[in-house]
């Protein structure tokens, strides 16, 4: 049969569509002709489960925004909330903000990621001997270009044109400014990220060092994943950076270990049979860190809790560890 997206099985006609590594099934037809109607509707709105194309809600597709935040873009789950990133560059989150619906409540957000790259530097690829960028197009080398900006911006345009030289040379307009942000990296180089949507801290960066794989630690964003991967690689994966590093992110796991946040306050409180103790409260976080680190070493007695605040406030004590790019290598060189 040759009508594109539409198969035969068991005497009825069933439309399915692979879009950006996900096999989509969009319904089973009796007859041809509907199962045609349907798909030329789908084509009509990319490829989405919505109203428009007559889907329940049960099995439309979910919607997302991106939202600029200081530390870069968020990708928004406009129902539930759910985020993804922070990603530095606004076309790249876009990528992934296109790309989500399809995955549906089945989110792999490293697979994600990986195809968003792909997406992103399409048609570009790097000549290693020669040190310079080509855009292959159908088969055909279009262009090449020392910087990988340049090779966006005609990439760009051989898309838009469909490699009509004509048209592109009459088109003085930049469809995307890359210059503006950081480019993700072009060589997608933290392959050892796995996403973990039931951690907490959900990128979870890992290691197979000979026949073993070790955790190095789960991470809530997964540039800082990223950051602390590159890092261990410019240390050759040796033994005390790793060891640091592990032991790092077990601190700050534990950092807020008894604290809990409640009505703007932060309580220290733990639990005892079916009773809850609570031992202080505090708009400080770092008050409350420094209370209850001193109260875990000292079998919980609640009678120094106002040594411990005294001595907070005269040596205005900090919290040692912070989720920033700077405290997990504290003390390796």
């Amino acid at each position: 049969m040759n009508h594109k997206n539409i198969y035969k099985q068991n005497g009825k006609y069933v439309i399915k569509k692979n879009i950006y590594c996900k096999s989509i099934y969009y319904g089973t037809f009796d007859n041809l002709t509907d199962a045609i109607e349907q798909r030329n509707i789908l084509i009509k709105n990319k490829w989405h489960k919505n109203a428009t194309t007559n889907y329940p809600k049960e099995q439309r597709f979910p919607k997302y925004q991106v939202k600029k935040t200081e530390c870069g873009y968020l990708v928004l789950n406009k129902k539930t909330g759910r985020t993804f990133g922070t990603y530095k560059n606004y076309e790249y989150a876009n990528i992934i903000k296109k790309i989500l619906p399809f995955y549906g409540n089945e989110i792999n957000i490293r697979q994600i990621e990986n195809v968003a790259h792909k997406e992103f530097y399409k048609y570009i690829t790097y000549n290693e001997t020669k040190g310079r960028y080509h855009v292959i197009y159908e088969g055909f080398v279009r262009s090449t270009h020392r910087r990988l900006e340049d090779a966006l911006y005609e990439r760009d345009l051989i898309i838009k044109y469909d490699g009509d030289e004509e048209l592109m040379c009459e088109d003085p307009t930049i469809i995307h400014d890359y210059k503006k942000e950081k480019l993700p990296s072009f060589e997608h180089e933290c392959e050892n990220i796995r996403y973990r949507d039931e951690n907490k801290n959900k990128y979870q960066l890992e290691k197979q060092i000979r026949n073993h794989k070790i955790v190095i630690g789960s991470y809530p964003t997964y540039d800082l994943a990223c950051l602390i991967k590159r890092y261990l690689d410019s240390k050759k994966w040796k033994s005390d950076a790793v060891k640091h590093i592990i032991k790092t992110t077990r601190n700050i796991h534990k950092r807020d270990k008894y604290i809990h946040k409640r009505n703007g306050y932060f309580y220290i409180e733990r639990k005892n049979g079916d009773n809850i103790i609570i031992y202080a409260k505090y708009k400080d976080i770092d008050l409350a860190r420094h209370v209850k680190n001193y109260l875990a070493m000292n079998n919980w007695h609640k009678k120094f809790i106002k040594r411990y605040e005294k001595k907070y406030y005269l040596n205005k004590v900090e919290t040692e560890y912070y989720y920033d790019s700077t405290d997990f290598f504290i003390g390796v060189t």
